[in-house]
């Protein structure tokens, strides 16, 4: 398996300290020729001891582990399916017998032809 890992995000704060590092967001890929898996990691000074001093590989090191540990308590949650609705008077089924349209294709065409005869001219001077 090999597992990547990227720096995606950075924000520093003033503290009594003077400027400290706040939080840094990396994504960590676990891959599988067959498998995938990945997710954004958030290391924070207070939950992870992250500083100036930290290195990269030490921040690589940290989400992997953070990211390892969240998969490990991972709960598997599938939600209850919703009921369907069904109306309490069902509509009444149409038949779907052909009609003729025949009749009213050729009333159609002729109200066409009509309207358009009618139509006003425009005039050249």
């Amino acid at each position: 398996m090999n597992i990547t890992t990227s720096i995606t995000n950075t924000s520093l704060k003033n503290s009594d300290k003077g400027l400290v590092i706040d939080f840094i967001d990396l994504v960590v890929n676990f891959i599988e020729p067959d498998n995938y898996f990945g997710g954004q990691i958030r290391l924070t000074a207070e939950e992870d001891g992250i500083s100036f001093q930290t290195t990269t590989e030490a921040l690589q090191d940290l989400a992997i582990v953070k990211a390892k540990k969240l998969i490990a308590k991972a709960q598997v949650v599938v939600p209850e399916p919703e009921p369907e609705y069904v109306p309490d008077d069902p509509e009444p089924v149409q038949s779907e017998a052909p009609q003729s349209e025949a009749p009213e294709s050729e009333a159609t065409s002729e109200a066409t032809s009509e309207a358009t005869s009618e139509a006003p001219q425009s005039e050249t001077d």
